[in-house]
């Protein structure tokens, strides 16, 4: 069931992704300003926001293979409208439908992966996360050779076959035994919602500045060194995910490896932060290398603590729940940082520059503020310095 859990994945990120490099022939086409066309990219993210406790609910509530079949329906029939579409009510109906795909995927990771059965859990999740910005960059580095409809109907097509894999392959009942698939649900914030928020949130700010900063800094062809920077981040974010969600899977809490990966993660984002505020200057290719690093180190780490929300849960109906939560936090500061905090690189740099390492410093409190942890029941607690 992962291949095809993964594949699926994979899918969604590059036929959302393609729209990226496209926005500007999609600007033409459909008739309508620039912000109308890139209001299209954040549609997953207001998805998740709004759907990621609902799909948690609903697979706590009645399983796993509604909410995928479900996901598939609403990806396919989206992206096939808006493939079809010539009018932009069309193209936002079918946007906004296969959005609503994204939720109900990947929010209630924790549940789907323990109720298939899967016991590598972290190299489950990690896999999952990195076969979806695996095809995050792709798309973004071929969509605009692709061109349209070519790159709408291919990312269809991908979409359907992945779709009816996962369909097939999705399970008709928990691997847990007994009749009963519902579970009480149990809603519990977590401390590591914070590393999502963090994470999320400064990737996605830096992938969005870069063109005007590199601008401002007058670097020739700033479109085309920014769209490679925000590649090379999703394809370090694919990398990092899937080894180190592997690598996580080696002793028994991975909060050693976790603690590592959120100071490197930091320090990159240093490089980064003191570059866009003026405070240094580097080469493209040094900045190439910093977003790739950024990317790998800060999603390696995302994926880990990710499944470790899951691992907090009372059971594993809620460890879905705490996985949506997880995706939520992270989507409202996707939804939040760069609007607000991100122009203030061009008006207040110091500001912007401290503001943005002491969120950095936010998610990396998380790891370090683990102890210890205990087993209650059936559920895993971590105990947390004071």
């Amino acid at each position: 069931m992962l291949a095809s859990y993964a594949f699926f994945a994979f899918t969604l990120g590059f036929s959302w992704f393609l729209l990226a490099p496209l926005v500007p022939t999609l600007v033409g086409q459909l008739h309508v300003g620039l912000g109308a066309v890139i209001l299209f990219i954040s549609f997953y993210g207001y998805a998740m926001i709004f759907g990621s406790l609902f799909a948690g609910w609903w697979v706590a509530r009645r399983g796993p293979r509604r909410v995928l079949v479900t996901s598939v329906l609403l990806s396919v029939l989206g992206l096939l409208l808006r493939a079809w579409s010539h009018s932009y009510g069309l193209f936002f109906v079918g946007q906004g439908l296969a959005a609503l795909a994204y939720p109900l995927l990947i929010s209630p990771i924790g549940s789907i992966l323990r109720m298939a059965g899967i016991t590598r859990r972290k190299a489950a999740t990690g896999l999952t996360i990195g076969s979806l910005f695996f095809g995050m960059s792709v798309g973004a580095f071929l969509g605009g050779r692709l061109g349209l409809p070519m790159a709408f109907w291919l990312g269809w097509v991908l979409n359907v076959l992945a779709g009816i894999w996962l369909v097939i392959r999705a399970p008709k009942k928990s691997s847990l035994g007994g009749k009963k698939e519902s579970f009480q649900v149990h809603f519990h914030p977590s401390s590591w919602w914070l590393v999502g928020f963090a994470v999320a949130s400064t990737s996605v700010m830096m992938g969005g500045i870069a063109t005007p900063v590199l601008a401002h800094m007058h670097v020739a062809k700033p479109e085309v060194v920014g769209g490679m920077l925000g590649g090379l981040t999703f394809l370090g974010s694919g990398v990092g995910a899937s080894l180190f969600g592997a690598l996580g899977e080696r002793g028994t809490q991975g909060i050693g490896l976790q603690r590592m990966l959120a100071v490197f993660t930091w320090l990159f984002l240093l490089g980064v932060v003191l570059e866009f505020s003026g405070a240094v200057s580097m080469p493209i290719v040094g900045l190439e290398v910093l977003f790739f690093l950024l990317g790998a180190f800060g999603n390696g780490w995302y994926s880990l603590a990710l499944e470790e929300s899951a691992r907090t849960a009372v059971d594993v109906g809620n460890a879905g729940l705490n996985t949506a939560g997880f995706s939520m936090a992270s989507n409202i500061g996707v939804a939040v940082i760069p609007t607000y905090l991100g122009v203030m690189v061009f008006t207040h740099a110091g500001w912007w520059a401290i503001l943005t390492l002491v969120l950095g410093l936010l998610g990396l409190w998380v790891p370090f503020s683990v102890k210890r942890r205990v087993t209650l029941g059936n559920r895993p607690v971590h105990t947390v310095r004071r």
